[in-house]
């Protein structure tokens, strides 16, 4: 896919409202080197609620009404890992603005592996809640195995997870898209649903962790 990203987005990220020339300026090189480097890839497939181990009241709601779900993996490629990385080893302001661009990034990336599933769906009459990940809400961020698992995505598209439940490569997402043969809403997506919101290290520096 071809990557446009939004430098207001990263801007704000990055904690910064746009009005220094040189943030800027380095918000701008940073988007253009992450357009470079990333190779989005992602993997869906569809299947039943029970065919995860789903617990918590959240997912539940989410779900609601919905016979089937998609479960979407989604990753940058391993290669941002390792040029924000590398640049953190000589300008912090460069490795953040670089993060702020790939996390922006990926979004996108899952809005259009997103429109894709709306897209094949909805010629069909049916409709497509928002996405859900792990560690949303009580969701339980250790589901993320099972998800990687039903899409095989460490042989797909690379994307696999530590011990300790984080993806890797880190700029990746997994996440739960219910579907109905009636208009569902779902929960919103996005930090206010996330268990860990109040200690939160990313929120509290102005960007998020991708999912």
């Amino acid at each position: 896919m071809n990557l446009t990203l939004d430098r207001a987005e990263v801007l704000r990220y990055m904690g910064h409202a746009g009005g220094d020339a040189d943030i800027v300026e380095t918000a701008q090189r940073a988007m253009d080197r992450i357009v470079e480097i990333a190779q989005p890839r992602w993997k869906w497939i569809v299947c039943t609620p029970d065919a995860l181990p789903l617990s918590g009241n959240d997912i539940r709601r989410h779900l609601d009404g919905c016979d089937r779900m998609a479960v979407l993996c989604a990753t940058l490629g391993a290669a941002v890992d390792r040029e924000i990385q590398r640049t953190g080893h000589r300008s912090m302001l460069d490795a953040l603005a670089l993060d702020a661009a790939a996390g922006d990034a990926i979004e996108k990336v899952c809005d259009a592996a997103e429109d894709e599933i709306r897209m094949q769906f909805g010629q069909d009459g049916y409709f497509v809640t928002g996405r859900f990940s792990p560690g949303y809400g009580d969701l339980p961020i250790d589901l993320q195995r099972d998800l990687l698992a039903l899409c095989d995505a460490p042989r797909r598209i690379g994307l696999s997870a530590t011990p300790s439940n984080l993806l890797t490569p880190g700029k990746s997402v997994t996440a739960l898209l219910g579907i109905s043969a009636h208009p569902v809403s779902g929960r919103a997506r996005g930090c206010g649903t996330c268990r860990l919101y109040a200690d939160c290290p990313y929120r509290k520096r102005g960007t998020h962790c991708g999912a």
